[in-house]
Parts: structure tokens; sequence; C-alpha cells
């Protein structure tokens, strides 16, 4: 059996917590997932994760290995990135779409180094929600969060973004917490409009997948307004890691319903369906992936 596959299945079921969430962002089966998980327990001679009957819990020695099989899969991936040609000195106009919350907190960053390591590239960066046609617009490359419908552009995974399912103590005091996903039927909850279904939230556990139906008096298309929202105490949300832990560190924020998960988010690089990149958009993706992990799960 494949190893790269196996380490794959172990690190999608961490992260998103079950099974079948691990077989679900990799298009595979349940049974699939578990036996890769139990390959890799035969041959590291260890047990990977605890079947509790709430949630899947990770061994001890599931988070030693987490992080290298991370940098295991990302050089491996990297490797296939940089398996092409080498390109001419990239020049001209690139122009990129990048999701607004993610991309004003992680890329701007990497847009400076590339723009110090490439001064010949002029810089176009498009901040958005929407989902940009890339030919009609005349982008080159774009990140997007989330699973991608199917269509003629080429996607390259960079890894994944954690959701927490939070509120502020203030909005807390003298409701009755939520206790199980069916709970929050009777909270005010915060919307991100642009995943679907939208007034939907779900979430995993050993039971399976938990689908509520929510309201709320506001729905926002930006995670950092959504974070706004939540402390001006207007309800729960689900909000990136970015967004979210921080206050929960400082208890500013309380993570609402720690025993159930809620899946991790992909994120693609993706751009047109042609033959090249242009050596301007292969750079600025190398570079992308490079630094991926100060970003991504």
């Amino acid at each position: 059996m494949d190893r790269i596959d196996c380490l794959r299945a172990f690190v999608r079921a961490l992260e998103g917590g079950s099974f079948s969430a691990a077989a679900t962002e990799l298009g595979i089966g349940q049974p699939a997932v578990s036996k890769r998980i139990a390959s890799l327990e035969s041959e590291f001679g260890t047990q990977l994760f605890f079947r509790t009957t709430r949630k899947l819990r990770p061994t001890p020695e599931a988070h030693r290995i987490y992080q290298l099989a991370r940098e295991i899969l990302s050089n491996f991936d990297t490797a296939g990135a940089s398996a092409h040609p080498i390109s001419p000195q990239p020049t001209g106009t690139l122009k990129i779409s990048l999701p607004s919350s993610f991309g004003r907190r992680y890329m701007m960053p990497i847009i400076a180094e590339y723009v110090r390591t490439f001064p010949g590239v002029r810089l176009d960066v498009r901040f958005s929600e929407r989902l940009v046609n890339l030919v009609e617009e005349g982008i080159e490359l774009a990140l997007r969060i989330g699973h991608l419908e199917a269509s003629t552009l080429v996607a390259r995974r960079l890894g994944t973004v954690r959701r927490y399912l939070v509120a502020t103590p203030t909005y807390l005091h003298g409701r009755t917490p939520p206790r199980t996903p069916e709970d929050l039927k009777t909270h005010q909850c915060i919307v991100y409009p642009r995943l679907s279904p939208a007034n939907e939230w779900a979430f995993e556990s050993e039971h399976g997948r938990h689908v509520v139906p929510v309201k709320g008096a506001i729905l926002v298309d930006d995670a950092d307004a959504m974070e706004t929202a939540v402390r001006h105490h207007l309800g729960l949300a689900i909000l990136p890691a970015w967004n979210a832990v921080g206050g929960i560190y400082n208890g500013q924020l309380e993570n609402v319903l720690p025993d159930y998960s809620i899946a991790a988010l992909p994120l693609h690089a993706v751009y047109p369906d042609m033959d090249w990149m242009s050596p301007r958009a292969r750079s600025f993706l190398d570079l992308i992936v490079q630094r991926s992990q100060t970003f991504v799960s």
C-alpha cells in the first residue's frame, strides 16, 4: 500500500476529527481510510487513534507523528511542483485573486517577498470572497477556500483551514450553553452566506454526521467582520483558526461544542486549464507552496 496515501489519510483523519471526514476530503470510502490507518499502525507498531463513542481522539504518538507526516507530504508535493523545466526570469503583470480575510492576514508578507525577489513583475492583487471567473477577468492564479466544484480549472491543494465554533462569555451568560449540535436551534448564529447551504452547520462525531439548521439576525461574507460580530455578542459563529484561536487562548472567546469536530476546509491554488503557466504565475505558486506551512494545517 502506498505510504504517501496512508500518510494523507492519517493527516486528514486527525485534522477532520473522523474517518468519515477524511474519506470525504480524499474522495474515497471510509473503509479505505480505516485500512490505510491500520496499515500505518501496523508499520509504526503503535495505535494512532482512540475510537470513543463521541469522537476520534489521536493518541500521543499520533500527535508526535503528525508534524513529521505533514512535512513529508509537503516535501513530496513541493518536489512534484518543481519537476518542470527552468523558466525564464518572470516579467509582466500577474493578476491574482485572494480570499479577503485570509489574504489580508497571510498573503501580504508573501507578496512583499515575491516583489523583492522578482522586481520585473507587477502584481495586480484582487481581494474578494466571490467566486471570480479567472478566464473572463484575466486572472492567472487564485486561492480558494472550500470544496471546489467541477470545472476546467487546475487545482493544487495547499492544505486545510481549521474552523472553530465560538461565542463570547457575555453572549453565553444567562443562556443554556449548547451541549449538542441540536441545541444550536435555540441560539443566534452568525452565518457565512458563501458556503452552501448557508443556514445549515455540520459536525462530526463517532455517532456520525450531525447537520442542524441555524438562524440569526446577520449574514456576513468576511471572516474578520464575523469575528467582530461575535465580539459584539451577536451570537455564535464558525470562524477560521486565524480569527478564533487567539480569542480562545486569551479567554475573550469560548470554544463551543469542543467534543464535536467541524470539518476543515481545503485550501487550493487554482489556475486556468492550459498546457503552460507563465513564469510569473509559476514562480508565485512555488513561493506559496514553500511558505504554506506558515498559514495552513
